[in-house]
């Protein structure tokens, strides 16, 4: 179903969703729809307010458009999928599909946002502490500032609301808001939930103030500004709320949903229909054999480039074996009644003789009969403690490098600064491969593509390269012109499935044109505004 800006505000205004106020409320389907002004009345309906900003909402971004834009664009993946391949090599026109959802989806997120922030505080009776109070629009706030990241990210300047009633009668006129007001409102939305929201609560699936610094931490990083993104990220590594785990094959079973390394997820029901599961699964999965629901339709493979990264890294086969299937590899996790599961020799659905891993957890009865057809029960990660490390990490060197904003690190940049070496090697000892003794700024961006790789994330990495809010982009275009994106051809037998030829069909160069993608021409159909140029945001 299309939701296009006008129909996301208005019902934004009108309607929130209700569920239990247990810490099992994510794994039921939603309960009752209700007005706000009936709805808020004990304090469990107020902490149960922000349940459904963690789910549904993002169901579009996580479905397709998250993926297509993030893993095909960066060159970690590839397909022949037409409704996703265009963004692998950098064709994406504005009435793409994906591309609408990409827009709806955050959008509906900071709708329900600020149905929240707006009616919240009038609705609730003086029986309801004001810490509870506080605490559900401090979540509204990093949740809406979390769906204006994704946007500013892929679309540049994007229209800043805050009340859904303002803008539904003016929806033909809503203007864009330049990059540097996105992310303003940004840190004024973070600020208020780091102060507001409850501290130490993220393994119940919900934003903490820890959740709200760490997402700070990225966004000042994002911005160059390497001391806050450094006072930030030391404000929750200090904390003691998140840690690595020790596997990091763990991160991806659904029986460890909002662990300790979850700082802020995407949480899905497998019960809700579809709209409210995790459908990463139904398209990556090699094959039903591995879902045991009907789906699994290998849409996606991890392109050579990223296969020849791990093979650079030499001895990186834990981060490898959860990120990618290669053919005859063994997994105990998935059809465990039939004693694991091991990828075909001949697997080879995108042509690149492997398959993804990460998001894909095997049957209903490997997961504690949580799951159906195109809808598992696990989380999508938005953000987990290693990405924090690897901030901390970078933001040392990036105030030692002192590139200036709008000016890119340069790539050969390096520290053995004690801290950024302690933090950066956690993250590499975890994974299994050696600690360093310095490392360059080349480095870092390789050991952050290793750890997120389809976690929707490299692409921001490959955009920010060149510097913040830049409309040049010379050394991400040098590194994404030189990945293999291609195919190959099959082994010539199943036990030599190795033998195959790349067929060096798969490089392309983007312009600096394609670091943002096209608004929806429904959306600037219906507001004309959409393609004039950003006006400034005025700040309340």
């Amino acid at each position: 179903m299309k939701k296009h800006l006008k129909y996301i505000l208005s019902a934004a205004a009108v309607v929130i969703t209700a569920t239990g106020c247990k810490k099992e409320f994510f794994n039921r389907p939603p309960e009752s729809a209700t007005t706000v002004g009936n709805y808020y009345q004990t304090e469990a309906q107020v902490n149960a307010s922000t349940n459904g900003l963690y789910g549904s909402p993002w169901f579009g971004w996580n479905n397709k458009s998250g993926w297509a834009i993030t893993e095909m664009a960066s060159g970690n993946g590839r397909s022949w999928s037409s409704d996703v391949s265009a963004f692998g090599n950098f064709s994406v026109p504005n009435t793409n599909s994906e591309i609408l959802a990409a827009w709806d989806s955050p959008y509906t997120v900071i709708a329900q946002c600020n149905g929240i922030i707006n009616n919240l505080p009038t609705t609730v009776p003086a029986s309801v502490s004001r810490a509870a109070v506080n605490n559900a629009l401090g979540e509204a706030h990093l949740m809406r500032a979390t769906a204006y990241f994704y946007l500013v990210r892929v679309f540049g300047a994007v229209p800043l609301i805050e009340n859904p009633l303002d803008a539904v009668d003016n929806f033909q006129t809503i203007p864009l808001n330049p990059v540097t007001d996105v992310y303003k409102f940004m840190i004024r939305d973070l600020q208020f939930a780091e102060a507001n929201c409850y501290a130490g609560v993220a393994t119940t699936g919900h934003g903490s103030s820890g959740s709200a610094s760490a997402m700070m931490a990225k966004v000042y990083l994002y911005m160059q500004d390497y001391a806050n993104a450094q006072k930030e990220a030391e404000k929750v590594i200090n904390s003691g709320e998140f840690t690595l785990l020790p596997k990091f094959n763990d991160l991806f079973l659904t029986a460890n949903n909002n662990n300790k390394e979850s700082i802020l997820a995407m949480q899905w029901i497998y019960n809700g229909g579809y709209d409210y599961g995790n459908s990463i699964q139904a398209s990556w999965a090699f094959s039903s054999t591995i879902t045991g629901t009907g789906d699994g339709y290998g849409t996606m493979g991890p392109t050579f480039d990223l296969q020849d990264a791990f093979k650079a890294e030499g001895g990186d086969s834990t981060r490898r074996h959860a990120t990618y299937m290669l053919p005859g590899s063994y997994y105990a996790e998935i059809n465990q009644a039939q004693g694991g599961y091991t990828l075909p020799l001949s697997a080879s659905s995108q042509g690149t003789h492997a398959e993804p891993k990460k998001y894909v957890v095997g049957t209903p009865a490997d997961n504690a009969n949580k799951g159906n057809a195109q809808a598992t029960a696990n989380n999508t990660y938005i953000m987990r403690y290693a990405d924090v490390l690897l901030i901390e990490a970078e933001a040392i060197l990036g105030q030692s490098a002192n590139p200036g904003v709008g000016h890119g690190i340069s790539m050969t940049a390096s520290t053995s600064d004690a801290n950024a070496l302690k933090y950066f090697n956690m993250v590499r000892v975890r994974a299994g491969v050696p600690a360093v003794t310095s490392f360059t700024y080349s480095d870092l961006l390789r050991e952050r593509r290793l750890e997120f790789a389809l976690e929707q994330d490299y692409w921001f990495d490959l955009c920010r390269i060149d510097g913040f809010n830049v409309t040049s982009h010379p050394i991400a275009i040098g590194i994404i012109s030189k990945q293999d994106r291609g195919d190959a051809s099959g082994g010539t037998a199943a036990a030599n499935y190795l033998d195959y030829v790349r067929y060096g069909d798969g490089y392309y160069t983007p312009t600096d044109a394609n670091f943002l993608f096209p608004i929806p021409v429904t959306e600037t159909a219906a507001d004309p505004y959409l393609l004039k140029a950003p006006v400034p945001y005025t700040f309340k």
